[in-house]
């Protein structure tokens, strides 16, 4: 996944709770049943990003893990990653929605490659082969009798570094993602599916989103912090300060777009210099910090927030914060917890 260090008319009336925004949406978008029975002030909890992995040698499932460490959630977060087709199947939706939780898939294709030009080389030959996933295997997958989540490709609006149009700049990116909507929308009822800009800071988001958004029935997006963030000096107030950043995008994509939000994975890396734990005093500084106005956000109408990993996962990838990547998680790789677990445990709503 990348970093984040970075959505027209308004004719919305204030927000009174969440229960407003949800029943004020523009005509065409269906409630979140799964949402309705969030706290007026309180962020409904989700776990991701894989649903089963090592740890001590044994394989273990994620959320059944959170579940016995006393965790209150109500989302189940995969991600399906090129190839996802061989480690992701029905059989694990109907689990976790048998087990009382509702399944959100995190549908990630095109990655930071994503532009214009991208998408239209070789006769459009990769987003030939997107839709075709998304009808021959998608489709089936949500169709489960009970309410699924799709978190359309997480920071599309990524600016690849190779000079290229970014889908920011290109309106038929409203056909495009408006046309996988259709796809899900019309193998279930229940599927649920919003698309999921990065917050990079640049809130530039209307000529891309602005005719799809409505199909929306949700909008997601994310935060993600890390010592080693090439990007950016990661010492500064503002670096630290996620749920400034997050109440800030947040209120433009509600004010822009009319949608329900969901904080679709915050991701805090607690490695820093060789050591595993060396910003492990940061991501609680970080994650205190956002809980403790949690209210703030769901006052712009977000519903829900991921953490990215529940354990450390030593296979990651070191795509942009390097090592710090295999450090996301609320748990080591062994099991043991960090610092940061008891905050999550201290803010979960009961089921």
């Amino acid at each position: 996944m990348l970093t984040v260090s970075r959505l027209s008319k308004i004719f919305l009336l204030p927000l009174i709770g969440l229960a407003v925004l949800l029943g004020g949406c523009s005509a065409g978008t269906v409630n979140l049943k799964s949402v309705s029975s969030a706290g007026s002030k309180r962020l409904q909890l989700g776990i991701g990003n894989a649903y089963d992995q090592e740890v001590n040698g044994k394989r273990v499932i994620a959320y059944k893990e959170a579940e016995k460490d006393g965790l209150r959630f109500k989302y189940v977060a995969v991600w399906l990653t090129p190839g996802w087709t061989g480690w992701v199947n029905r059989k694990m939706l109907l689990d976790i929605a048998r087990d009382g939780y509702t399944p959100v898939l995190i549908y990630y294709t095109f990655g930071d490659d994503n532009s214009r030009e991208y998408l239209e080389r070789n006769n459009r030959e990769k987003l030939k082969a997107w839709y075709k996933d998304i009808k021959e295997n998608l489709v089936p997958l949500v169709k489960t009798g009970s309410e699924v989540l799709v978190v359309l490709e997480p920071e599309f609006n990524v600016i690849n570094g190779k000079h290229e149009t970014p889908v920011t700049e290109w309106d038929e990116w409203n056909d495009i993602i408006g046309k996988a909507v259709d796809y899900l929308h019309g193998a279930s009822p229940y599927c649920k599916v919003g698309l999921c800009p990065g917050d990079w800071g640049n809130y530039d988001l209307e000529r891309c989103m602005g005719r799809v958004a409505p199909k929306n029935d949700f909008l997601a997006f994310q935060e993600m912090r890390g010592a080693s963030d090439p990007s950016t000096d990661t010492s500064t107030k503002e670096y630290r300060d996620v749920v400034g950043s997050a109440l800030k995008f947040s209120e433009y994509l509600r004010k822009t777009f009319h949608r329900p939000l969901l904080l679709a994975y915050m991701a805090l890396s607690s490695y820093k210099n060789g050591n595993p734990l060396g910003w492990e005093n940061e991501t609680v500084e970080i994650t205190k910090n956002l809980f403790d106005r949690q209210s703030e956000l769901v006052g712009q109408g977000v519903f829900g927030i991921f953490c990215f990993n529940y354990f450390d996962d030593p296979n990651h990838g070191t795509y942009f914060f390097g090592e710090a990547e295999k450090y996301f998680g609320l748990k080591s790789a062994k099991g043991v917890p960090k610092k940061v677990l008891k905050i999550w445990q201290n803010n979960g709503i009961p089921k």
